[in-house]
C-alpha cells in the first residue's frame, strides 16, 4: 500500500522548538551554560524553546529517562499547538526502543517538522514510513551548542524549513571543522579546514525519494516494519567518528548482502570525519572501488552532511534530483 506524502508546515519567526532527547541524557552531561549557548542562538533567530522533560532527566543510565517518558516528551510536543518544530538535542543509542510505543496517528493527523542526525535517524525513518511526513536528516540542538557555529548549518535549515525553495541547489560550504575542541583547553573556538566540496565517484542523473540518515541506524531497522522498501530511493548516508574503515566496510557489506544496491536509484555518501582513520593505504575511495565500481547509479561523496560542521538539512521522505555532470544535488520543497 502506497502511503500519501505529508509536507510539514513551516516555521516562521515566533515559532516555538520542542527539545527532546529520545536517546542519550542532556542533564548532567553536557553543563546548564553550553544547553543555554544553543538556545541563546535559536532565540536570536525568533524561536521560542519548550524543553522536554527528557532533557532534564538526571539519569546515571544510558538513555534520557524511560521509554514512557521519552515517548510522552515526543507526543505532548505533537498534541501542543504551540509546537511547529520538534528537534532533538543530540543522538546516542537506542531511539529504535521508542518506536513500538509511538502513535502514528496522531503524529500523522498533527504534522509537525521533526529533525536530528546520528541515532535520530531511527525515529524520523519509523515516522515517514508509518505516516508518510517527510522529517529532516539535519542538525540537533547540539549543532548550535557548539563554539562559533557554522551559519552554513542554520542557513540550510532556513532554506528548507523556514523560506522553502521549490527546487533548493546544495553548495558546498567552504570550509568544516571536525575537532574534538571539547577536549582542549582552549575549547572556545574550532579548528576549521579547508572544505574540498562534492565529489563524484559514478557519474549518472538520478532522481527519486529520499532516504537519509546514519547508516548503521538504518541497518539496525533491518527486518522491522520501520524501515522502507529501498526501490528506486536516493540514499543518503553517513557515519559517526567511532567508524573505521573496517566499521564503514562491514556496513556497506550488508547493504550489498540485503539487496540494496540492487534497488537504490543513486547514493551519496556524507564527508567522513579524520577520527574515521581513512588514509592513503586504507581510503574512502578503496571502498568506493570494491562495491561501487560497477554501479548502475550515481555515487557522490563529501558532502556537508553528517557527525562534522557544518551539515545541511535533508528532507527523509522528500525528493531530490541528482546530476553528477553538472555536479548537482536539487532538493524538491519538503514544507508547505
Amino acid at each position: 500500500m502506497t502511503i500519501k506524502k505529508i509536507l510539514p508546515s513551516r516555521l516562521k519567526k515566533g515559532s516555538s522548538i520542542g527539545v527532546i532527547a529520545p536517546a542519550d541524557p542532556v542533564k548532567n552531561i553536557h553543563p546548564d551554560d553550553v544547553v543555554q549557548r544553543a538556545y541563546d542562538y535559536l532565540s536570536d533567530k525568533g524561536f521560542n524553546i519548550i524543553e522536554g522533560k527528557s532533557t532534564q532527566e538526571s539519569t546515571k543510565k544510558h538513555t534520557a529517562g524511560t521509554i514512557d517518558l521519552r515517548v510522552n516528551d515526543i507526543h505532548e510536543f505533537i498534541k501542543n499547538d504551540e509546537v511547529d518544530c520538534i528537534m532533538a538535542y543530540w543522538g546516542g543509542f537506542n531511539s529504535n526502543q521508542l518506536l513500538d510505543q509511538l502513535d502514528y496517528e496522531l503524529i500523522k493527523n498533527n504534522p509537525k517538522i521533526i529533525i536530528g542526525y546520528s541515532d535520530i535517524t531511527a525515529l524520523i525513518t519509523a515516522i515517514t514510513t508509518k505516516t508518510g511526513l517527510v522529517t529532516f536528516s539535519g542538525p540537533g540542538v547540539i549543532s548550535f551548542a557548539k563554539p562559533e557555529p557554522f551559519n552554513y548549518t542554520w542557513e540550510y535549515f532556513k532554506k528548507m524549513c523556514i523560506d522553502p525553495q521549490d527546487q533548493l541547489l546544495y553548495e558546498a560550504s567552504p570550509d568544516y571543522a571536525d575537532d574534538l575542541y571539547f577536549l582542549r583547553e582552549d575549547d572556545n573556538h574550532r579548528i576549521k579546514q579547508k572544505n574540498e566540496g562534492l565529489k563524484i565517484f559514478k557519474e549518472g542523473k538520478a532522481e527519486g525519494e529520499i532516504v537519509a540518515g546514519n547508516l548503521q541506524t538504518l541497518l539496525i531497522l533491518v527486518g522491522t516494519k520501520y524501515l522502507p522498501d529501498m526501490t528506486g530511493k536516493i540514499l543518503f548516508i553517513e557515519e559517526d567518528e567511532t567508524s573505521t574503515p573496517a566499521h564503514f566496510d562491514r556496513f556497506l557489506m550488508q547493504c550489498r548482502q540485503i539487496g540494496w544496491f540492487h534497488k537504490i536509484k543513486g547514493l551519496v555518501i556524507g564527508r567522513f570525519t579524520e577520527h574515521s582513520k581513512f588514509d592513503k593505504e586504507d581510503s574512502l575511495e578503496d571502498l568506493l572501488k570494491m562495491y561501487f565500481n560497477d554501479a548502475k547509479f550515481p555515487v557522490l561523496y563529501n558532502m556537508d552532511f553528517g557527525h562534522s560542521d557544518p551539515m545541511i538539512t535533508i528532507p527523509h521522505g522528500g525528493g531530490v534530483k541528482i546530476d553528477s555532470g553538472k555536479k548537482e544535488i536539487i532538493f524538491e520543497q519538503a514544507v508547505k
